[in-house]
């Protein structure tokens, strides 16, 4: 029988054998000489899963003579003459042949030599005319009989017409048994290795696929078989990547189960321990010694499991895990907890093992898991930090012990749930009064139980702190705190006024802010206040560590609108905001919702505050804003009221509050929005109670400042509108502006524009100009449009129609910006009629330059023509950063992004500027 070289690749690759060409050929030449009646052996080597068996069974298949084949298995190592028996079974030996390997079989001592050498004349006779191809597949497993009877068959192969084609897993590190040393002594023994696949492109129709299949599998064949079939069965991936499927992991956990009996376990003891694993950390966790770690990596590397030591796909890492009952997992995972506490590593490393053991039942733990949620919280890993102080509790004790981690669980939980955290309160507050928590925990817990309505808990917890601490930074934080939020409760100093107070360079974001809040509150808005504020917010983040969270932020936040630094609020909200989206902190992004939608609401711009405000609402439930839900819900119904939607503000007051709200400074934002769609729905006396309860109570508090709630002016406007007491308004419009001073503000503009409605016609002009003129600088669009509004009305009462046609002009063109179409309706009716029949959508200005205001269009038109902000500041007399204000509202109304962009009609507005 003649066989080329190219008939043998032509014949392996019809059998589906890539890469084996060589392997084919070599023992085609070797059944070729056994043919000629010179038996030979070939020993087909390679890592598990490289394709021996696949071979010898395609071979055997097509090698056009008889073949037999045999199977060892580890599970029967103990069967004598196992393989024997498959070999003779098929061949019809006679019935003396089947006798003579039961008696060997019985023998209590093993097989004896006259009986292994009448087995092989047997096996030579059946031969003797006919060829034969035997198949002896994973010939390391056999037992021990027949492996004797191989021995005995092996020397004596020489004259018979037999080829015995053998396979075995190599193994790097393997003891030399008797059957290689045999194989070696023999000339007509061949050893035939294969090897991992070195190229796939004849196997993946892309290229790329062919290079990323390589990397994943190693070149085993087994593995790309399997990766083959994910292709075909799964899903395709959106980038057109290869699919890592359930074939594969199978595949992968087969090939370790095939493997030598030490190999497995080191696996696992990988995928448990991670890439950076030692030798010594595997022995341990795989409880075998250092030079057995060292052999498994050798298999697993060589059959392209893993690469460099470590799995080639997280996928891979994640078969071996599930391949793990859910018990050994744990064990496995706590036996890594052990190992790496034992060896000194720092508790980040230590915890998440013994999370994913869900063990937590001895007291060294319990500092690991403290020690990791407070990593855990400075990286902003809120439920991580959650669930390791919820183990750390699980294995505590101690009682003072648990008490405290309990009260570590209140403050991290208010962070993503307030609500909840309520709840842990009931578990705590018992521990509070048996003197089992410290003076900090305590003051922590001030704050939630003020949050969840618990006020009477709260004043236990004050009276105790304030009996044990004298003076600290913590508990002064805590008064300024009460004072601005809860001032029923604040129990301030009054040898220290809260202006003299000053903050240190040390001093923690909490104070700072706080402080910074505090005075605008007694003492209105100034410079060194909102300086503060800032600082605060360049040093603070979300989910600060310290106790407070993400408050020290949302209390400068309040401190800037507070004071009338809206642009500046505003930027620091949106910067927040993103990064509060980036990190899902939901109550942190619930709060700077709320603070940007009053925002919003000061400039005017009605719709984005009604967004901002649903959006806190809808980020955290009114449920989890206990005492503080007046901040949200009441932007949302002054939004509504504004924007004319009355009914969907009267639903949103239906809305259960709590009862402690009222008695804290939320309420005064919850009232005053009550008071406005009281007033906007003509029940002026509901309105004025509600306008003159936030008086009361601002004033009772020490905080009686307009940039908190404009208490006045509104009640000024429920007397003018009811027309029952316009001297009491007067009176009050009077009283505000004499607070205010002479310096501007929005609440001057707006009391200006009501003072004008209790002064002769004839004087109303000049005092509704300085209203806009105020009301320009400061931004806020929606009072911009009443003042206009009231600013045509006082012309058209004067006969003066042409002036007072281009103011309503100009007003419903602010107000339609503002989207307070109640107001557009009001100033032209018939407009607002044919907006509505004409589109669905509102029309917007036709020259976007209507909607700057005066101020605002001196300053574009000065920028427009090329003067810098310090050249136009030096010839309007303001300074550069009100210029700088006024361009970042142009830019906005206009739709531009940088100066160049400004529209050159501008340059007609010129004159104006001189």
């Amino acid at each position: 029988m003649t066989r080329t070289s190219d008939n043998s690749t032509t014949r392996a690759r019809l059998r589906g054998l890539v890469e084996r060409d060589d392997q084919w050929a070599t023992l085609e030449t070797l059944l070729t000489d056994s043919l000629s009646g010179s038996g030979r052996v070939a020993l087909l080597t390679g890592p598990v899963a490289s394709g021996k068996t696949e071979l010898l069974h395609a071979f055997g298949e097509a090698c056009g003579v008889s073949f037999v084949k045999a199977t060892c298995s580890a599970f029967e190592r103990d069967l004598p003459f196992g393989v024997v028996g498959q070999i003779f079974h098929p061949l019809d030996a006679p019935a003396e042949v089947g006798e003579l390997l039961d008696d060997a079989a019985r023998s209590a001592d093993g097989p004896t030599a006259r009986q292994l050498h009448a087995l092989c004349i047997a096996l030579m006779d059946l031969t003797a005319e006919a060829p034969l191809v035997i198949g002896i597949d994973d010939v390391q497993h056999a037992d021990s009989s027949s492996l004797h009877w191989l021995l005995y068959l092996i020397r004596r192969l020489g004259q018979v017409k037999v080829l015995l084609m053998l396979t075995e897993t190599a193994s790097p590190r393997a003891a030399h048994t008797p059957l290689h040393t045999e194989l070696l002594r023999h000339p007509h023994c061949r050893d035939v290795q294969l090897a991992p696949l070195s190229a796939l492109d004849d196997i993946f129709e892309v290229p790329q696929h062919a290079a990323d299949a390589l990397v994943l599998t190693g070149g085993n064949p087994l593995l790309v078989r399997s990766l083959l079939d994910d292709q075909r069965l799964c899903k395709p991936r959106d980038d057109g990547g290869l699919v890592i499927g359930p074939g594969y992991r199978r595949a992968l956990v087969s090939c370790l189960h095939r493997c030598d009996h030490h190999v497995l376990p080191v696996a696992r003891a990988l995928a448990v321990t991670g890439e950076n694993a030692t030798r010594e950390s595997l022995g341990r966790l795989a409880r075998v010694d250092a030079e057995t770690v060292d052999s498994a990596l050798d298999v697993m590397n060589e059959a392209g499991l893993l690469h460099d030591g470590w799995f080639r796909d997280p996928a891979a890492r994640g078969a071996v895990l599930d391949d793990l009952s859910t018990q050994d997992r744990k064990e496995m995972y706590l036996g890594a907890a052990l190992l790496l506490h034992d060896e000194g590593a720092p508790a980040t490393e230590v915890a998440p093992y013994l999370v994913m053991a869900d063990h937590s039942e001895n007291p060294w733990m319990v500092p690991v898991f403290e020690e990791a949620a407070e990593h855990a919280l400075r990286d902003e890993q809120i439920d991580t930090a959650l669930r390791y102080l919820e183990l750390a509790h699980r294995a505590c004790v101690e009682v003072h012990g648990r008490a405290a981690i309990a009260a570590k669980l209140v403050r991290v939980e208010w962070r993503v749930n307030p609500s909840a955290a309520g709840r842990r309160l009931g578990t705590v507050v018992p521990a509070m009064r048996a003197g089992q928590l410290s003076d900090r925990d305590v003051t922590s817990l001030v704050q939630p139980m003020l949050w969840n309505c618990q006020v009477d808990e709260a004043t236990e917890a004050l009276e105790r702190v304030r009996r044990a601490t004298t003076s600290s930074s913590g508990l002064r934080a805590m008064e300024l705190w009460l004072a601005c939020s809860h001032p029923t409760l604040a129990r301030r100093p009054q040898s220290e006024p809260a202006k003299s107070r000053t903050v240190s360079l040390t001093s923690g974001p909490m104070l700072k802010a706080v402080t910074a809040l505090a005075n605008v509150l007694t003492y209105g808005a100034n410079d060194a206040s909102a300086t503060d504020a800032e600082h605060v917010l360049q040093a603070a983040r979300p989910s600060d560590s310290g106790s407070w969270g993400p408050e020290s932020a949302m209390l400068a936040l309040q401190a800037l609108v507070y004071a009338d630094r809206l642009d500046v609020a505003a930027r620091w909200c949106d910067r927040l905001l993103e990064e509060t989206r980036v990190k899902n902190l939901a109550v942190a992004r619930a709060f700077f919702s709320s603070v940007r939608a009053e925002v919003s609401l000061r400039r005017g711009d009605l719709t984005s505050s009604f967004e901002h405000a649903q959006n806190a609402l809808d980020v955290m439930p009114a449920g989890g804003w206990g005492v503080a839900l007046g901040l949200p819900l009441g932007v949302l119904i002054n939004a509504a009221t504004r924007m004319g939607r009355h009914e969907e503000a009267a639903s949103l007051l239906e809305q259960p509050v709590p009862e402690a709200m009222f008695q804290s400074r939320y309420g005064l934002h919850y009232l005053y929005a009550r008071g406005h769609h009281y007033l906007a729905t003509s029940r002026h006396y509901a309105a004025l109670a509600d306008f003159l309860s936030c008086g009361e109570l601002m004033t009772s508090w020490g905080v009686d400042q307009p940039g908190l709630v404009p208490w006045r002016t509104s009640a000024a406007e429920a007397w003018l509108l009811h027309g029952a007491n316009r001297d009491e308004a007067k009176r009050l419009l009077n009283e505000q502006l004499a607070r205010l001073g002479p310096d501007a503000s929005r609440t001057r503009g707006v009391a200006l524009r009501l003072l004008a409605a209790t002064n002769q016609p004839h004087n109303r002009p000049q005092l509704l100009q300085d209203a806009v003129a105020v009301l320009e600088e400061y931004g806020d669009q929606y009072e911009l449009a009443r003042a206009l509004a009231d600013l045509s009305k006082a012309h058209q009462a004067l006969r003066e129609h042409r002036r007072a046609w281009t103011v309503a002009r100009r007003a419903w063109h602010v107000a339609n910006v503002c989207d307070a179409a109640e107001l557009c309706e009001e100033l032209l009716p018939s407009r607002g009629k044919a907006d509505a029949e004409d589109a669905p959508v509102q029309e917007k200005p036709v020259d976007p330059i209507a909607t700057l205001t005066d101020a605002e269009r001196r300053v574009a038109a000065l920028a427009a023509v090329g003067y810098t902000n310090r050249e136009i500041a030096s010839k309007l007399y303001i300074t550069p950063s009100t210029i700088e204000q006024h361009l970042t509202r142009v830019y906005r109304k206009l739709n531009v992004k940088y100066r160049k962009d400004l529209p050159a009609d501008l340059h007609s507005y010129l004159p104006s500027t001189a």
